[in-house]
């Protein structure tokens, strides 16, 4: 016997479940490919939220080790100024015997008034001379310990920016 045709709408079941499974594997397909691409979003998102963590890391440790340097430098400059204070108040102290000592030794000889006069210009001006000289010294003490404390912090900021460059 042969068989009889099959009827249309077995057909368009037919052809209906085709439809429907490729629609069914379709759609699977997408939704597989919409995880996989959330997943690597929320991994990049994870993997830029731990290097913004790690940025925020060493900005706050370079500002931390930034502002211990300045206020480093500041006790260093303090210490130096003290320092030049001192040595400016010794300097004083000498400048001061010095003078003494050409008026004691202006006033030692009053018999010889022309020779002594001399003297004691001689001993006025090495006086003057003598403290003017050690005024420049001072300035110049000052200006040398603040530049060496602005170096060391200048080099000490440096080394801190660079410590992480090399590792």
């Amino acid at each position: 016997m042969i068989p009889s045709p099959i009827r249309p709408y077995l057909w368009a079941a037919a052809l209906a479940l085709v439809a429907v499974a490729l629609w069914a594997a379709y759609s699977r397909g997408v939704s597989t490919e919409r995880t996989r691409w959330q997943l690597a979003q929320a991994k990049e998102a994870q993997a830029r939220a731990a290097q913004q963590k790690a940025n925020d890391d060493e900005t706050a440790r370079r500002l931390t080790t930034q502002k211990e340097i300045a206020e480093n430098a500041i006790r260093e400059r303090d210490a130096a100024r003290d320092d030049a204070v001192a040595a400016g108040a010794a300097g004083e102290r000498l400048r001061a015997q010095v003078r003494n000592l050409t008026l004691s030794l202006t006033s030692r000889d009053p018999g010889t008034t022309g020779g002594s006069e001399t003297a004691a210009a001689s001993l006025n001006m090495l006086a003057i001379v003598q403290q003017r000289l050690d005024e420049r010294a001072d300035g110049l003490a000052r200006y040398a310990d603040e530049a060496a404390v602005a170096g060391r912090a200048c080099e000490a900021s440096y080394e801190a920016l660079r410590m992480n460059e090399g590792e």
